[in-house]
């Protein structure tokens, strides 16, 4: 029989409403994670995955599959740039 496990007793926030603030070096450790890939990289990110599926799609013969996965691809990838505040493509204008 396994051992139970010891629990350990969980810190609790002294404001349990307030979140803390992101700090500067947080979102500059934030800002150097997406300068680790070049844009050529976010670019085969994007499509190796878009053309892959549409390729089993298309030999499966799963028509609205074909058309619906491409819309979903391109509004996932728009929101998650959205909420990154696009750091991905800012980044170039900056430089």
């Amino acid at each position: 029989m396994a051992k139970s496990k010891k629990r350990r007793d969980k810190k609790r926030p002294s404001k349990q409403g307030q979140q803390a603030a992101p700090s500067a070096k947080d979102q500059e450790v934030r800002i150097r994670s997406f300068d680790r890939i070049p844009l050529w990289g976010w670019i085969l990110i994007f499509l190796l995955p878009l053309i892959a599926s549409e390729f089993m799609f298309y030999r499966m013969g799963r028509w609205p599959s074909v058309i619906i996965f491409p819309l979903a691809w391109i509004g996932f990838w728009a929101a998650m740039m959205h909420r990154s505040g696009w750091r991905i493509l800012k980044k170039r204008k900056d430089e």
